[in-house]
């Protein structure tokens, strides 16, 4: 019986098993023929549906829901026992304000290649002077963090200072573990895509990426691994990166790029010395802004160190023990570079 189980359970979650094992191994764990076996596939059609039909009934009770106001709260009087009671409903039907759900694409199969999603019939956002220095935000405008758990840390102290100082609101959806060469475990562009559409006044993606790309990727399901650097590789990355950045200037959005600073490890920090190099040229092609951590840190092509000194001659960590992350200090160094990219154009505030 425990047996029958642990198989049933295997066969509904293949593909969460399936992308765990990528995202752990950086290698497909699938026996061969039976991820193409139609019966065993079916296990994973069937958790996909169910999912789809979740998601769906939640989008419809949202849509029946919202706009209903709540029922009054009526207190007895003081010289009777403390109750609260709920008045009953009026008789008169009650309206329900139409809401408008954005259309979304849909789900993209798990390992194929990442287009950019079609927005080409998106209603178009007045487009704005192009200021090649600086970043111009507006009253109102908002802030879109992009990235993994290197953004984690830098993007609350954006957030906090934008809100602060300027009062522009920001949305964070760094995620740690993610990137771009797994988006069966989560799809940036796509992701990108669908927070774009949802919220029009975001006028600045701050992206920072990188750590956990530098391995060989599925270009699509049954086929072999891309190898790291080769040219198939390159080829799927960079278009992953331009999804990005082609929506941003679909919306009307720009973007601020952060190339992920040298590491500890050799290897790593190899690997990344090749994506910064990749970031770089795309968000140049796009006319877009890019800023090297490296530069932040005072870093040459090949250096590392866990402390910066100042020009006092103090020295202060900034990176943390796994020689990856940053310290408070560190974030704060980043976040502070990034900052002064952005101009907020808002009268009765301080300058910087």
């Amino acid at each position: 019986m425990l047996l029958t189980t642990m198989i049933i359970l295997c066969w509904l979650n293949q593909d969460s098993m399936r992308l765990y094992c990528q995202q752990k191994y950086h290698r497909s764990c699938e026996l061969p023929g039976l991820g193409d076996n139609p019966a065993w596939r079916l296990g994973a059609d069937i958790t996909r549906a169910m999912g789809q039909g979740r998601d769906a009934f939640v989008a419809e009770l949202g849509k029946r829901t919202d706009g209903v106001p709540p029922e009054p709260v009526v207190q007895l009087p003081a010289t009777v026992a403390a109750v609260t009671v709920m008045a009953g409903a009026a008789e008169a039907p009650v309206y329900i304000a139409p809401v408008e759900v954005p259309v979304l694409p849909p789900p993209a199969a798990p390992q194929t290649p990442v287009a950019a999603p079609a927005v080409s019939t998106v209603a178009p956002v007045p487009a704005r002077s192009i200021n090649t220095r600086q970043v111009i935000l507006e009253p109102g405008d908002e802030v879109f963090f992009v990235g993994d758990s290197l953004m984690q840390g830098v993007a609350p102290h954006l957030a906090n200072t934008l809100l602060k100082r300027f009062n522009i609101k920001s949305i964070n959806l760094s995620k740690q573990s993610t990137g771009l060469a797994y988006p069966g475990f989560f799809n940036w562009p796509q992701t990108v895509h669908e927070t774009l559409e949802a919220h029009r006044n975001i006028r600045l993606l701050v992206v920072f990426l990188g750590p956990n790309d530098p391995w060989d990727m599925p270009e699509s399901r049954g086929k072999p691994f891309l190898r790291f650097k080769s040219e198939a590789w390159e080829a799927l990355y960079r278009q992953r990166v331009q999804s990005i950045l082609e929506q941003a200037r679909q919306y009307n959005a720009r973007v601020i790029w952060v190339g992920p600073p040298n590491m500890n490890t050799p290897r790593l920090s190899t690997a990344m010395q090749y994506l910064r190099e990749v970031y770089r040229s795309e968000a140049q092609q796009y006319q877009q802004f890019y800023l090297s951590a490296n530069d932040v840190f005072g870093y040459g092509a090949d250096d590392f160190s866990f402390y910066m000194t100042d020009e006092t001659g103090k020295k202060s960590k900034i990176r943390g023990d796994d020689g990856i992350h940053f310290t408070p200090l560190g974030q704060r160094l980043i976040a502070n570079k990034v900052l002064t990219l952005i101009d907020v154009h808002q009268p009765g505030l301080s300058e910087r």
